[in-house]
C-alpha cells in the first residue's frame, strides 16, 4: 500500500504518529494537513479521524480508528 493510502493530521485528528508505532509502519501512513481542521468541521469534535484511501473516516475513539487503518493496510 502507498504512503499516502492513510493521512493522518496529528494537531486535529486526535491520532499521533507514537499511536501507530506498534500496529503500522511509517510507509503505510503520512502525517499532515488533508483540510478537515476541526475550526471548519466543529462535528468532528470528539472524534478521532483520518483520510483512508481517499475518504474521511472518523470514530469514536481512537482505538477503533487504528483498528480500520489496520484493516485498510492488510
Amino acid at each position: 500500500m502507498s504512503k499516502t493510502a492513510i493521512k493522518i493530521c496529528p494537531k486535529c485528528s486526535g491520532i499521533k504518529g507514537k499511536h501507530l508505532k506498534e500496529v503500522l509502519t511509517k510507509d503505510d501512513y503520512s502525517c499532515g494537513c488533508f483540510g478537515k481542521c476541526l475550526k471548519k468541521n466543529p462535528e468532528l469534535e470528539g472524534k478521532a479521524y483520518a483520510r483512508i484511501n481517499g475518504k474521511l473516516v472518523a470514530c469514536d475513539s481512537r482505538k477503533k480508528l487504528i483498528k480500520k487503518m489496520v484493516a485498510a493496510v492488510a
